[in-house]
């Protein structure tokens, strides 16, 4: 069977990140695991035909099938850890002992935080709406870290957060940010209401705002924010677009210099050809990689912890519910 190229394995790139998650998860809970329990909610689904590996000497027996489609994924699983540890080095939580996953807690959760999120079951209902709404501060801690002494943030996704005053209604938050800013001008297009209810705007695409002030005069360095948590990811790669369409139909002018947009996600995007496009068509782009190694970083450690608001540890053991960390280090 020919290799298919980057771009063509993009799809089955992601299917991997998928399973190479959920070993990681099994590693989180038990301190370790094999990179085979990647593969377990595949093989319940009877879904490993991703990893059919051709026969050139023609179609084979049912179990030996089976055994190349289990072999298949371990292996590219493997694969897929590494390069994360590549990515990462010292700040990647696991290691790889043969075919066996290790685990050793980050020191600010971030890591582990944006895993559980990628694999939790909802993000909306009940305890587990605090999922976004975090992840959404910690794109925006994490990017005031990235612009360095004196960049300031503001979360403005919906809904509000009872953890942080911020206004209900979009145009309340609006009004903030030109407080805080200097900047950004409420000024709907004529055929809307110049004060809409918050299920009318919502943030139109606009999860959180990070700038960095030069002096008192207009004209700083914004970027804008959107996140994506879910499965559909890629679905939300427009939602603040190349001209800001949703946005600027509220507000005139934004910003005086043209803002940076900015697209996270907790995921990892595992083909780095598909990473470089949704820098292109998204903005410049945060996924778990970057997340914690702008979180782990020495400097950056204490900002990160002291601002998360809802802990970190709480909120992972959401997902993994017997998670155990010290609070005395988180």
């Amino acid at each position: 069977m020919a290799k298919k190229s980057q771009w063509e394995s993009r799809r089955q790139d992601e299917r991997v990140a998928k399973d190479a998650d959920q070993a990681e998860l099994v590693a989180v809970k038990y301190s370790s695991c094999n990179l085979e329990a990647g593969t377990f909610d595949d093989r319940i689904a009877d879904a490993m035909e991703d990893y059919e590996v051709a026969d050139p000497k023609g179609p084979l027996p049912r179990w030996a099938s089976e055994d190349i489609q289990f072999e298949s994924a371990t292996s590219e699983i493997a694969l897929e850890v590494r390069r994360r540890a590549d990515l990462l080095a010292e700040h990647y939580p696991f290691s790889l002992d043969g075919n066996r996953l290790l685990y050793q807690r980050s020191d600010t959760l971030v890591y582990e935080f944006c895993l559980a999120v990628s694999l939790s079951d909802s993000l909306s209902v009940g305890e587990f709406a605090r999922l976004p709404i975090a992840f959404e501060r910690l794109v925006r801690d994490a990017l005031i870290c990235y612009l360095g002494n004196g960049a300031k943030g503001y979360r403005t996704g919906w809904p509000a957060d009872e953890l942080e005053e911020r206004p209900v209604k979009f145009k309340g938050v609006i009004s903030k940010l030109q407080e805080l800013t200097g900047e950004w001008h409420w000024s709907p297009d004529p055929d809307l209401d110049d004060d809409p209810t918050h299920l009318i705007a919502k943030d139109q695409g606009l999860d959180i705002v990070v700038w960095k002030p030069l002096d008192r005069r207009g004209g700083q360095l914004f970027l804008l924010g959107q996140c994506a948590c879910g499965n559909a990811y890629a679905t939300k790669y427009h939602d603040l677009d190349h001209q800001l369409t949703s946005l600027t139909q509220w507000v005139k002018p934004v910003s005086w210099a043209a803002p940076v947009r900015v697209f996270s996600t907790p995921r990892h995007i595992p083909n780095d050809l598909e990473f470089q496009q949704v820098n292109k068509v998204a903005g410049l782009t945060v996924d778990r990689a970057r997340l914690t190694l702008l979180a782990e970083f020495a400097d950056h450690r204490a900002f990160i912890k002291q601002n998360a608001k809802d802990s970190y540890a709480s909120l992972i053991k959401l997902i993994i519910t017997d998670f155990q960390v010290d609070p005395q280090v988180i």
